[in-house]
């Protein structure tokens, strides 16, 4: 079972269009959890105007044994980086059972386009899929149409489908 925990005030419109795909991909039984919407305030940094990923997952993790499943997508709208990166769409615990995404950089308007939600829902579902793939022990890959490829900046999120290649879907078979 995966659960998918909105985060904060996250519209549950993108929660809801996650599931879908996010179960076909990993062959799992997908819910939702309750929304958090209280964040502690040690994990914004008021500096960069950024919320620490890292302290975020230090934040939610004793969260888990309470609420039962066995992965857990957590799915927020805050800006978030970790040290040595000016931002992150996403985070994960590779090989565990946490991970995170941000729609904030995921919607074209923060790049001063105007919003679109099917664009947004796009980039959601591959960081998704991307996030929770290292969960299940996936590395990066090198095929940059690969949902597994890194993405340092949003084109490469837009280059990527949201599909493993099939080298990555091989090694996803024996983890899943």
């Amino acid at each position: 079972m995966i659960k998918i925990l909105p985060l904060a005030s996250v519209d549950g419109r993108i929660v809801e269009d996650l599931k879908e795909d996010v179960g076909n991909t990993f062959l799992a039984s997908v819910d939702t959890g309750e929304p958090i919407v209280s964040l502690p305030e040690d994990i914004i940094d008021k500096g960069r105007g950024q919320y620490d990923a890292s302290r975020l997952v230090e934040f939610l993790l004793p969260y888990l044994d309470s609420i039962g499943g066995d992965k857990f997508l957590a799915v927020c709208d805050l800006d978030l980086f970790v040290e040595d990166m000016n931002y992150i769409f996403g985070i994960a615990q590779k090989g565990r059972q946490l991970c995170i995404i941000s729609l904030r950089r995921l919607d074209p308007a923060f790049y001063g386009k105007r919003s679109n939600y099917g664009k947004t829902k796009e980039r959601a579902i591959k960081e998704a899929i991307h996030e929770l793939g290292h969960c299940y022990g996936m590395d990066h890959c090198g095929n940059e149409r690969c949902v597994m490829s890194f993405s340092n900046h949003i084109d490469a999120v837009d280059r990527k489908e949201k599909f493993f290649c099939e080298k990555c879907r091989e090694k996803l078979k024996d983890r899943l």
